[in-house]
């Protein structure tokens, strides 16, 4: 089966490195692009539709499996071009439009933000780092967090002032009970409080979905628990 994995906003493609391996001796085809923006794709002033370039990836249908910002492709790609979306996995649930962010987790982005303007970028992907990884992470995994943060600055906030996102509407949050194929949401246990909310409510909406929680992973099972992660999905796409 063919696999597109779509990354999330704190990470690039590397986040995937331990799924591709999984997948991949288990006979499925696995694509995982950096999206614009990120890792080795530059961002391009202008407007960019994720959805249209989720979907250039794909042949046919296809299992789509998203994580956070990922997730958000995924969900808008089901409802938008349901005949390219044969299952759909969403990791670290999104905040999808219409969902407003917690007080703490407004301070935290805040923060970030405040860390940007400043222009400590490195301070900034760290404090991403602590907010979205859980404590016990490894200390490799932080650092690739972090270097995956790092660089998607040093892509975006350049063009910030020249880029737009276009996003089907109405919006996936007003269709999730249109989803018609087997879906499985994973959240970690450690991951954002916001996000744990975020996948209840996809399972309470999308008919059929399945809830898996990963115990002691943030907001990247891909990278904090992978073991666990790739267990998931490869019982989920046999």
């Amino acid at each position: 089966m063919d696999v597109l994995l779509l990354h999330a906003g704190i990470a690039d493609s590397r986040m995937w490195a331990p799924q591709v391996r999984a997948l991949e001796a288990a006979g499925h085809r696995t694509l995982a692009p950096d999206l614009p923006g990120y890792g080795n794709t530059p961002l391009e002033s202008g407007e960019v539709s994720y959805v249209e370039i989720a979907a250039a990836h794909l042949r046919g249908p296809a299992a789509v499996v998203g994580c956070s910002f990922g997730g958000r492709i995924a969900l808008e790609l089901a409802v938008d071009r349901p005949e390219l979306v044969e299952r759909l996995a969403v990791i670290g649930a999104p905040p999808l439009p219409g969902i407003e962010w917690s007080d703490s987790a407004q301070a935290a982005l805040a923060e970030e933000e405040e860390l940007i303007e400043r222009g400590d970028l490195t301070g900034a992907a760290a404090q991403q780092a602590r907010m979205w990884l859980a404590p016990t992470a490894e200390p490799a995994v932080r650092e690739l967090t972090e270097a995956m943060t790092l660089r998607s600055y040093e892509l975006q906030l350049p063009l910030e002032d020249e880029v737009g996102a276009r996003w089907p509407q109405p919006s996936a949050g007003e269709r999730l009970a249109e989803i018609a194929v087997p879906t499985l949401v994973v959240v970690g246990t450690e991951d954002v409080g916001d996000i744990r909310a975020m996948a209840d409510r996809l399972v309470s909406h999308i008919p059929g979905a399945r809830l898996e929680r990963i115990e002691g992973a943030g907001h990247l099972p891909s990278l904090e628990r992978p073991d666990e992660l790739n267990r998931l999905l490869l019982d989920f796409l046999r």
